[in-house]
């Protein structure tokens, strides 16, 4: 079949200038050898250097182009690659679950775009067409739809789809204020990054623990009072913020989420717009966040799970960054099977989890304090930590809630990061059930659920659930995943 695909295509020749402009900031990280270097040679000798290794790296970058090479068939698309080694790799329609066009900044300069074509396999780009026009970006796209469907795909005759409806969008406003709920400390890494950029002409050693309480010692002694600590704290947090809004910025400006048929558009992003496209059929559950300050506020935030080949971040699809629950609502309608749960249908699980999680989070630091309480008496007001750990159990037994309704698994779980799955039992592949040695004592088990493109770790389960019950909600869903698979053969007969 891929056979008679020819690859006939390269991508725009900018791509060769392009990727070395993307390239060019690296080289950053070689200022400090340079200066060191042209302190011997001068100026003239080090400049030659760069522009011959420029040279070299644009050559490289052309052969690279030139080599590449993409075609659209009947039935597939085909890739080839490589200078010495060539790959050919044909992905055939019926594999391919989404294509997304990515635009950052210099291939908006420039008027082009980059192409996944995404299929669920392990590799995270196993279709990459970087870059191409705008026009041949649709053209792609509109071709695979169209045979995926059983349309014609001519190169020519293929066309976007229109724009659909718009069924949840947020303004610069409502970003600002998802940013101030996404904190972040990467200014601490960035910080510490630029010192080991340039650890070679700093007058200490980064890694000398000792040099750094030295300085400490030596600037602030006698500065250290309790107002300079708050005043450093404070301007740590706003620091924080100021950057949880930044990269909410850069991330979701212009944030829009439409509905075109059967499928959801997402365009977002400041520098780099990002054009991502979600079958319906291809969602797996939703994930509803929130928090107490978010709650208290009214918002939250709604991921789709999609089959996706992105394993890392298990395929999630961010629907809703900051959006109420109405319009967490709407989106969820347009999906078609998802909804809310009701309230007073979700169980809480067993109140032996109290007993369970006391033992396996604050027995150990209780003996711990008590025992050190035998050789220093003050070491007993630890104590006081105790029943704070008990409170954070019996929140999050609270929070801690799972039900099963109309085709739907419902589980809320977390204290500070409430996470409410809505999971259709159809998209369950698996139900497992654990237990651990506590909870084999105290007649506990905790039941996990598997969908396609979950990640490894974070997936929906019910954490001490009452044994006889995990048994017969596995057997509920057993059944009902039996009933699906009975209709499904039933329908292919």
């Amino acid at each position: 079949m891929s056979a008679d695909t020819v690859a006939d295509r390269r991508t725009h020749p900018a791509t060769v200038p392009l990727h070395f402009l993307k390239q060019a900031p690296s080289t950053l990280l070689g200022l400090p050898a340079a200066f060191a270097f042209m302190s011997d040679v001068g100026w003239t000798t080090v400049l030659r250097f760069a522009g011959l290794i420029a040279l070299a790296v644009l050559v490289l970058f052309w052969l690279a182009w030139h080599s590449f090479r993409y075609g659209v068939g009947a039935h597939d698309i085909v890739i080839e690659s490589g200078l010495l080694n060539r790959t050919r790799r044909s992905i055939p329609f019926n594999r391919i679950q989404d294509v997304d066009i990515e635009r950052g900044p210099l291939q908006r300069l420039f008027g082009l775009a980059k192409v996944r074509i995404e299929t669920g396999g392990s590799a995270k780009d196993e279709g990459l067409i970087d870059s191409v026009t705008l026009a041949e970006a649709d053209r792609l796209r509109a071709a695979v739809r169209a045979g995926r469907t059983g349309g014609l795909i001519e190169a020519e005759d293929a066309v976007a789809a229109p724009a659909g409806r718009t069924v949840f969008a947020m303004s610069v406003h409502r970003v600002l204020i998802a940013g101030l709920f996404n904190f972040s400390l990467v200014y601490l890494a960035g910080l510490f990054g630029l010192l080991q950029t340039f650890k070679g002409v700093l007058p200490f050693d980064i890694y000398d623990p000792g040099r750094w309480l030295g300085l400490v010692d030596e600037r602030l002694r006698g500065q250290v009072t309790g107002g300079a600590i708050i005043a450093v704290l404070l301007v740590a947090l706003f620091l924080g913020v100021l950057f949880g809004v930044a990269r909410t910025l850069a991330k979701d400006y212009g944030f829009e989420l439409s509905v075109e048929g059967e499928r959801f558009r997402r365009v977002r992003g400041l520098f780099t717009r990002s054009e991502v496209v979600l079958p319906k059929k291809r969602v797996q559950l939703a994930l509803f966040r929130t928090g107490p300050l978010r709650k208290a506020a009214g918002w939250g935030e709604l991921h789709f799970q999609t089959l996706s080949g992105e394993a890392a971040s298990g395929a999630r699809q961010s629907v809703a960054p900051l959006a109420n629950d109405d319009e967490v609502a709407a989106i969820l309608a347009e999906q078609g099977r998802l909804t809310f749960p009701d309230p007073a249908s979700l169980a809480m699980v067993s109140s032996r989890h109290l007993v369970r999680t006391f033992a396996s989070n604050a027995l150990l630091p209780f003996l711990i304090i008590l025992a050190a309480g035998i050789a220093w008496r003050p070491a007993l007001l630890a104590l006081l930590i105790v029943p704070l750990l008990v409170a954070i159990a019996l929140l999050e037994r609270r929070f801690h809630r799972y039900a099963l309704a109309d085709e739907l698994l419902f589980i809320k779980r977390g204290v500070w990061q409430q996470q409410l799955w809505i999971v259709p039992t159809a998209r369950t592949q698996t139900v497992r059930m654990t237990r651990t040695f506590l909870q084999r004592r105290l007649g506990l088990a905790t039941l996990a659920f598997d969908t396609a493109g979950a990640p490894v770790l974070g997936g929906p389960q019910i954490v001490d659930i009452r044994l006889e019950r995990a048994r017969a909600l596995a057997d509920a869903l057993s059944a009902r995943l039996r009933g699906y698979s009975g209709k499904k053969s039933g329908t292919e007969r």
